[in-house]
């Protein structure tokens, strides 16, 4: 079992890593993270992680996703970074709190989707 979740968080890095080098021409770290993008409430994007930190993964993710602008790139990199940052939970914090990696996986999927992003990295993501 552990090896199969182990193999779940590597193929849902890898994903992102491959949609960050398609979509934006580079790789990205999370020790990259700029504080540029704020939600219309005005967190950024560190605070949103450490809600998730915190285990409120779900409140974290809501406020992101209604924060999103389709027309700026720099909230699709700042979607991909979040659940980048919420993969490297082990599977006992994501299920004490509600979450799990197929959750992650369908949170790409829609985001890259929102974003009109579909048919270019849509292979990547199945």
């Amino acid at each position: 079992m552990d090896f199969e979740q182990d193999y779940i968080m590597r193929m849902i890095k890898q994903m992102i890593r491959a949609l960050a080098v398609v979509i934006f021409g580079k790789k990205f770290q999370e020790d990259e993270i700029e504080e540029a993008w704020t939600t219309e409430g005005g967190m950024n994007e560190k605070e949103l992680m450490k809600m998730a930190d915190a285990g409120r993964i779900n409140e974290a993710e809501n406020i992101l996703l209604e924060s999103l602008d389709t027309s700026r790139k720099s909230d699709l990199r700042a979607a991909l970074i979040f659940y980048d940052h919420i993969n490297d939970f082990s599977d006992d914090f994501l299920e004490e709190h509600n979450y799990s990696r197929e959750e992650i996986k369908d949170g790409i999927k829609s985001v890259v989707e929102d974003f009109g992003m579909m048919d270019a990295v849509g292979a990547m993501l199945e």
